[in-house]
């Protein structure tokens, strides 16, 4: 798995990861037999869960929580159902390229772009802060970090609980307890900014967005756009000049460090701007022009994805400067169109789609979970009974990720939300 990962994508993992020590799988899956898992992990899951969850819903125990249930994720009171589409669709991706889908990369790392813009742009909707006071930024800073540690430690603590059971020795308590901080990306070392659960540094770069986002939305909040567009580009060059002379591990070891995603907040707050300035101008735009400007949007970013992957002055990590533009034009575009939504925007609002949404963060967060229980549970249980399938991680990843987070996230996420929030509200 490690040769194959830096050989397709210039992307390295510490053995005992994801990698069963049996027998690696291999990497290469693509054209019509890419379709047909897709179509077989992605239908059958999601059909199963819609059964259940429409059960789930009439059931008498649930009656009083039906409201509640029906407004999708817990975490954004005002989702954008599109946009929430959107991000379960990007963890997918996510997930695909760490189970070994190589061809899927160049979508894969446009997802994490679009995490950090709409994460601004949703919470500039909920959140302006025009008025800053010690009172309110403590409410906001307590809130969003419980948002992030409870479920950050309870993928943790399962990582180690398997890791303890199978392969101690990769259990590295110093990483361990930085990460179980959200402190371990601001570390450039690969071993500590990855750790034990690799995808981590995403959420300690967004604690660090969460901790210092009332600040500039409140200072930067109220600049002229042109301001917010010259603040962004001196940000870019910034980011380039210190991502060009460095190698991979140290590109990397850039990209994964909080500072790195301030670029990511202004570019929110520009895009809420311009939402701002534009919305009145769309609703009464028609089905035909909504269902145009979507598939320009889409298409802008296939033309990023092919120029990325068509030329090789843009190297590995570089190429986080690249989406902002594609990805910043679909969060915006659906999200003017939020209501009038065109062809596009009416698939996105299937049921399926906007359950996936909702559990987007679990997904995320709980995906090596999902990885080593294949690894060292299901591949060995299926094994003895002579079904060989340790090259087939692709396929069975999502099989038993999504039932996991959409689990967590009834079980213990949404919950715990809830007292958490009437416990901040007393």
């Amino acid at each position: 798995m490690v040769q194959a990962l830096q050989k397709n994508c210039n992307f390295s993992y510490r053995p005992g990861w994801a990698a069963p020590r049996q027998q690696p799988y291999k990497m290469a899956i693509g054209g019509r037999r890419g379709i047909r898992f897709l179509l077989f992990y992605l239908v059958i899951p999601l059909g199963l869960h819609y059964l259940c969850d429409t059960i789930l819903r009439h059931h008498a125990a649930y009656g009083p929580r039906c409201k509640a249930l029906e407004t999708g994720s817990f975490f954004w009171l005002n989702m954008i159902r599109t946009i929430n589409s959107w991000r379960g669709l990007m963890a997918i991706t996510i997930v695909l390229f760490h189970a070994g889908v190589g061809w899927i990369w160049n979508v894969a790392v446009t997802g994490v772009t679009f995490f950090f813009l709409s994460s601004t742009f949703l919470l500039a909707m909920r959140h302006p802060f025009e008025r800053l006071t010690a009172g309110r930024y403590g409410r906001f800073a307590i809130s969003h970090a419980l948002r992030i540690y409870p479920l950050h430690w309870l993928g943790l603590a399962l990582l180690i609980a398997l890791g303890w059971h199978y392969y101690p020795s990769d259990i590295h308590w110093g990483p361990t307890a930085l990460s179980a901080m959200l402190i371990h990306s601001w570390f450039p070392a690969h071993d500590i900014h990855y750790g034990l659960n690799p995808v981590a540094w995403y959420l300690c770069a967004l604690l660090f967005c969460y901790l210092i986002y009332p600040f500039m939305a409140h200072w930067i909040g109220r600049w002229r756009l042109r301001y917010k567009v010259v603040l962004a580009i001196v940000l870019a060059v910034v980011l380039a000049i210190v991502l060009l002379p460095l190698d991979i591990p140290g590109r990397e070891a850039v990209f994964v460090n909080p500072l790195s995603h301030v670029l990511d907040i202004v570019v929110g707050l520009i895009l809420f701007h311009l939402y701002h300035a534009l919305k009145a101008h769309c609703r009464q735009a028609t089905f035909a022009t909504a269902t145009a400007l979507e598939a320009a949007a889409m298409l802008l970013l296939a033309a990023a994805i092919t120029v990325n992957v068509a030329t090789t002055w843009v190297k590995p990590w570089e190429d986080v400067l690249i989406w902002l533009l594609p990805q910043g034009c679909i969060l915006l575009v659906f999200a003017l169109f939020n209501g009038n939504e065109g062809a596009i925007g009416k698939l996105l609002l299937c049921k399926p789609l906007q359950w996936l949404g909702s559990i987007s963060f679990e997904v995320y967060v709980l995906q090596f979970v999902a990885f080593h229980l294949f690894n060292y549970v299901v591949s060995p249980v299926a094994g003895h009974y002579g079904w060989i399938i340790y090259d087939r991680l692709a396929w069975f990843a999502l099989p038993l990720l999504l039932p996991l987070a959409w689990v967590v996230n009834r079980v213990f996420t949404r919950p715990l939300r809830k007292t958490l929030n009437s416990k901040l509200n007393d």
